[in-house]
């Protein structure tokens, strides 16, 4: 399986009465792209607003990030979301560098507690968290909606998912027939004896309704682990549905980009060969569920011949769990490990970084942390509502958006402790 991923470099994006690429600018026709999405009835409102990095600007209500995308063939973008679903993969697809859809919506609060509750999240393009998340550094296309009132929760869900897609999509139309500025090509081909066989174990979070990840719009909450070319999670076959824990998830976006996948793929035929990736979802609740799985990721990883693993995790406790397990097993079947996390280490960053440990489980690498507080300065402008909701156990606490906000910890911030390394952010003190 071969793909070639053909980049095109957007500068600035401008609003005009036509949607296209030009010299690097990307004109939208702002009114076209808003009536589009106002064709699912779930929104009474949807508005689009450009902000781009250096801006003293502020995003809330954050949902998802999307790459614009065209490609040729039978398969659309984001394959089987609002599409028939088509192999990902192979082919040609274009992308646009540098440029981000983000999702901008207020849920009701109809939960008020539990692990699938909606959270807010927040993300500035400057100041002191700036560097913290990566759309920092991206220019985006904000879509922002409004929720008609007194519908279904799973609607809510499936309509603001969507809507991400199809603005991702309608933007990359303009790709189609244009050359592309570089031409990336990825296929595991050209294996070298005498290398190292290293897979990739890439677990997701699903749990059902608000903290869901979907693979070809097919959702995660019973996936036992399957083997899947790296190809595929390149191109989109892997969607992001959690709106539950803003600061560990893994966007859209960060999937179609995954740097761990990337960095395998430079090093393939070189330093290492690259067999592949078992994905499968995180947290099981009972431990027979765990065993079960990490088993099987042992075994997928037996299957493809590896000598090692390097291994990503999305979640909570329960889903470490699995991930740990699962190195575990692959450790004593002589398959060395190697994971990225983020650490629980608290404010001061002295206490127990991880969930839980495995002693066979030892190499590695820090990430960042979910626990620092984190004081947001205030900003010139807002986009996507006037506040932020945070503690929605409590019924919600509404803090003015624009002014200064001091978070407790970085469970609001966008992508602050993601698992995958997308942060500016390194260790100091070790």
């Amino acid at each position: 399986m071969k793909l070639e991923m053909g980049s095109f470099k957007v500068k600035q994006i401008i609003f005009t009465d036509r949607t296209c690429l030009n010299n690097g600018v990307l004109e939208i026709h702002r009114e076209e792209l808003i009536a589009s999405l106002l064709e699912d009835k779930t929104f009474s409102e949807a508005g689009i607003e450009i902000v781009s990095p250096g801006e003293n600007a502020r995003i809330v209500h954050v949902v998802d990030a999307v790459e614009p995308r065209f490609k040729d063939g039978d398969a659309a973008p984001y394959a089987g979301v609002a599409s028939p679903v088509g192999q990902l993969g192979h082919g040609t697809t274009y992308r646009m560098e540098g440029v981000a859809v983000l999702t901008s919506c207020e849920f009701p609060l109809i939960r008020h507690g539990g692990l699938n509750i909606v959270r807010d999240s927040v993300l500035d393009m400057m100041g002191p968290a700036g560097p913290i998340t990566p759309f920092s550094s991206t220019i985006n296309v904000v879509c922002t909606l409004k929720l008609q009132p007194g519908m279904d929760e799973d609607q809510y869900e499936q309509s603001v998912r969507i809507a991400g897609i199809r603005a991702a999509r309608y933007l990359g139309k303009v790709l189609r027939g244009q050359v592309p500025d570089s031409i990336n090509t990825y296929t595991l081909e050209g294996a070298k004896d005498g290398l190292p066989k290293v897979a990739y174990i890439y677990q997701v979070h699903s749990v059902g309704l608000n903290l869901s990840s979907f693979f070809y719009n097919m959702r995660f909450d019973n996936l036992l682990p399957i083997v899947v070319h790296p190809n595929e999670i390149l191109d989109g076959a892997v969607v992001d549905g959690n709106w539950s824990h803003p600061n560990v998830k893994t966007p859209t976006w960060f999937h179609t980009n995954n740097p761990l996948i990337k960095e395998l793929y430079q090093r393939h035929g070189k330093s290492l060969n690259f067999v592949g990736v078992v994905l499968f979802r995180g947290r099981f609740e009972e431990m027979e569920g765990k065993k079960r799985c990490a088993n099987l990721v042992a075994a997928s990883a037996q299957l493809l011949n590896a000598n090692g693993v390097v291994a990503s995790w999305e979640g909570d406790g329960n889903a470490f769990i699995e991930t740990m397990l699962s190195l575990k097993a692959c450790e004593e079947k002589g398959i060395k490990t190697a994971l990225m996390t983020f650490e629980h280490g608290g404010a001061e960053g002295v206490d127990d970084p991880l969930f839980y440990s495995e002693s066979e489980v030892d190499a590695i690498v820090s990430l960042g942390s979910w626990d620092p507080p984190i004081t947001l300065p205030p900003v010139d402008r807002v986009v996507g509502g006037d506040y932020l909701r945070i503690s929605p156990e409590q019924g919600g606490i509404n803090l003015p958006a624009k002014d200064e906000i001091k978070l407790v910890d970085r469970l609001e911030y966008f992508t602050a402790a993601n698992e995958l390394g997308f942060s500016k952010l390194s260790c100091d003190q070790f």
